[in-house]
């Protein structure tokens, strides 16, 4: 059971439980990000027996008429930075030169969502009997946004984030923190995640320039008077997701710059400040629809050079 429960916070959930989104928008990328509800519609064709319609045409029209000029010796201006090969690498489908296959063959963002989400509530279901902890989901359900390619291009890959599942009480006691961790990090192993580590376990940190940095970034250097405990673990096969279980707990903070933060994070998504944090994000997802044009633009670069970065 948790050892130091919170007092006047609600319980805002259940282990299994999804309650209303609460948030803001997301700010700083390069198109808005969204949430898997708002999903674009289908996009209308103008002729069912077109392949594409109209756009799908001049696709078409563009993909011959540089064929027959590459056959010609002739590609887009090679001066562009971007240029290589005959073919524009900033209009390259996916983030790094030839991950297209890889792309394709993972789940796609929706399998990739409901896989994550599936994950977070067998975990929540783990840990409540065992700590008493019970959940509350915050932020964007989830957080979706786009990636740029490696040559200031928009890719059609996005990074989905699940919504944060957090604690509505804290844990004090760094044995039971170790214990919970540990659990986690079974599960974990037993999911087929990978490179499970204790990022600020001092036992990581060498010399006195890698504990410093240890103690600015975790609040301290020993696990006892930390502020932040953070286990993170990454999973490469069905796509690529890392997983991190945050641990916080305020009455450590020294300086009041974790409370800082800990107060706009709760201003802009709710919850308490102090609290046993649970989150994936994915990158690289691809959504199903938008499968057959990240093939077909991926085949330019086929056999294709890219420029040196």
């Amino acid at each position: 059971m948790h050892d130091d429960a919170e007092g006047g916070i609600p319980d805002y959930g259940t282990p299994g439980g999804t309650p209303p989104r609460v948030g803001g928008p997301v700010y700083g990328s390069a198109r808005q990000a969204r949430t898997a509800s708002d999903a674009p519609a289908p996009a209308v064709e103008t002729d069912p027996g077109d392949g594409g319609g109209f756009a799908g045409f001049l696709d078409a029209v563009q993909d011959r008429a540089q064929a027959v000029l590459s056959d010609l010796g002739i590609g887009p201006d090679d001066d562009l930075p971007t240029v290589s090969d005959g073919v524009d690498w900033s209009l390259y489908p996916g983030t790094h030169a030839g991950d297209a296959d890889v792309a394709l063959a993972a789940l796609s963002q929706e399998e990739t969502i409901e896989r994550n989400e599936a994950l977070l509530a067998r975990l929540r279901d783990a840990i409540t009997p065992r700590f008493g902890l019970s959940w509350g989901l915050f932020g964007e359900i989830p957080r979706i946004e786009p990636e740029v390619n490696d040559w200031g291009g928009e890719s059609l890959l996005e990074t989905c984030t699940t919504g944060t599942w957090r604690s509505t009480a804290k844990l004090t006691n760094p044995l039971v923190k170790m214990q919970l961790v540990d659990l986690v990090t079974g599960l974990l192993e037993a999911e087929g995640f990978h490179d499970v580590a204790l990022r600020n376990d001092p036992a990581r940190a060498s010399g006195a320039a890698a504990l410093a940095a240890m103690e600015h970034e975790f609040g301290g250097m020993t696990l006892r008077d930390q502020v932040v405990w953070s286990l993170v673990a990454r999973e490469s096969v069905h796509s690529d997701s890392e997983f991190e279980l945050t641990i916080i707990e305020l009455k450590h903070d020294r300086t009041g710059r974790f409370l800082e933060a800990a107060k706009a994070r709760a201003e802009l998504r709710g919850g308490p400040m102090s609290s046993v944090d649970l989150e994936i994000v994915s990158r690289g997802t691809l959504p199903a629809e938008l499968k057959d044009e990240f093939r077909d633009r991926a085949r330019r670069y086929d056999d294709r050079e890219p420029p040196e970065l």
